[in-house]
């Protein structure tokens, strides 16, 4: 997993938790790399799942609470990081949309190696269904950045998590408020 993640889960747990309870985090995990991450270094999904479980210990906050909180953090700190990528879709549906056939195109080319998740994105009517498939067990952080994208673009539909909520694969709605 590319080290832009692990760079930005480290400053997310600062943010959320405290530096000090991110130092803790950091060594209570106990990585081979000390908690030592470059963005543009690579590093085994294991590590990131370590993180977010010593972290969830720490703090009392439930696993996928962290990680759909880091997903909302992550489209943040996307649209600073990456803001030519994200600038080019006027609506939270064309930025969706694009994430498998652009987005996760652009982030092989500037992370050669990278293995981003297969999102795809279909019309049901008037909604938005996404599907998220990964070897990683991410798909909350996914639910995240897609809760985030709502909120950003001003957009009133609600999230739903329509298939069950695994780790690696997962199917989201987003609908018109009945």
């Amino acid at each position: 997993m590319k080290g832009v993640i692990f760079t930005e889960l480290v400053s997310f747990m600062e943010e959320a938790l405290g530096i000090i309870a991110a130092d803790d985090i950091l060594t209570r995990a106990d990585l081979r790399n000390g908690g030592a991450f470059t963005s543009v270094g690579s590093y085994p999904y294991t590590d990131a799942v370590k993180l977010v479980s010593v972290a969830s210990e720490r703090s009392g906050i439930p696993m996928e609470e962290l990680c759909q909180n880091f997903g909302s953090h992550l489209l943040d700190r996307f649209s600073v990081l990456f803001p030519d990528i994200l600038n080019k879709y006027e609506t939270v549906d064309d930025l969706l949309s694009h994430v498998g056939p652009h987005i996760h195109e652009e982030v092989r080319i500037l992370y050669p190696g990278a293995q981003p998740p297969n999102v795809s994105a279909k019309r049901e009517g008037n909604d938005l269904v996404l599907t998220y498939e990964s070897h990683r067990p991410f798909a909350h952080i996914a639910y995240g950045l897609i809760r985030r994208s709502l909120e950003t673009y001003g957009d009133t539909r609600t999230l739903t998590w329509e298939a069950s909520p695994a780790s690696d694969r997962a199917v989201f709605r987003l609908a018109k408020a009945s």
